[in-house]
């Protein structure tokens, strides 16, 4: 079965989960992928013995089902977030362009309409926003006034292609904004599928573990496959330390 229908079969359980239940992965997603992919191939090897002290022998099934799931939730996490930087890094670089294209549309139609204190009016409160969005919409309703005043602006030689340009570009950043918050409006439920599929992907995980560690609790060797290499590690590092940079770090943390 793929990762994906894993996902799929899982997601309403993993919904299920509370907020107030999810546990946070305290290493890379992709190492903690790794581990529980190799423990599921321990305790396949050990399954015999682990099941003569009551362990579930179903629980290497939801081990791998969990697994897989789990792949999938960060996957698609990693993707929004690539994806949401892509639109921010368009954003940014192109809006400055859009800006200044309003604001030149602008100053010349309140050149143009100077003595027409109706139509200078409306110019001044199409200037007035200041957000993304009222740039985008700045930009749109400038042509259409634009085109209405073609006389006023073809007398103080504009060039009038510019208010297509100006239609096309409202709407081409208001595809770039809607793109880039849209991102960002998913960006939470994605991250909270990653979250709670990691929550119960743990829970197997931990099951699984401690029955290796409980059963094999003679034998060093294949008691330590049923513990986290990468916790392993990260503690023996710690431990290793130079006491100076022990001191350094714990002041750091403190503040």
């Amino acid at each position: 079965m793929s990762d994906q229908q894993n996902l799929l079969d899982l997601l309403e359980e993993i919904k299920a989960v509370t907020e107030e239940a999810i546990v946070y992965c305290d290493m890379p997603y992709q190492v903690y992928i790794n581990e529980a992919e190799g423990l599921h191939s321990r305790a396949s090897l050990d399954i015999a013995s682990l099941v003569k002290y009551n362990m579930e022998p179903n629980s290497l099934n939801r081990l791998l089902a969990c697994t897989g799931a789990l792949r999938t939730a960060q996957s698609n996490w990693q993707s929004q977030k690539t994806d949401k930087k892509k639109a921010r890094e368009a954003w940014d670089a192109e809006a400055p362009e859009l800006f200044r294209f309003r604001d030149e549309l602008a100053d010349h139609l309140a050149f143009a309409l100077r003595n027409k204190p109706t139509e200078l009016e409306i110019v001044k409160k199409i200037k007035e926003g200041t957000s993304r969005s009222d740039a985008i919409q700045d930009l749109a309703d400038l042509a259409v006034l634009g085109r209405e005043n073609a006389p006023a602006l073809t007398a103080i030689s504009y060039d009038l292609s510019l208010l297509d340009k100006a239609t096309g570009m409202a709407d081409y950043f208001g595809g770039l904004l809607g793109e880039l918050n849209g991102h960002m409006y998913f960006e939470d439920d994605i991250k909270l599928v990653r979250d709670k599929a990691y929550t119960l992907t743990k829970e197997i995980v931990d099951e699984v573990r401690s029955y290796g560690k409980f059963v094999f609790r003679n034998n060093p060797v294949k008691r330590e496959a049923y513990t986290s290499k990468y916790s392993r590690e990260r503690m023996a590092a710690y431990r290793n330390q130079p006491e100076t940079e022990e001191i350094i770090n714990e002041t750091t943390i403190e503040n």
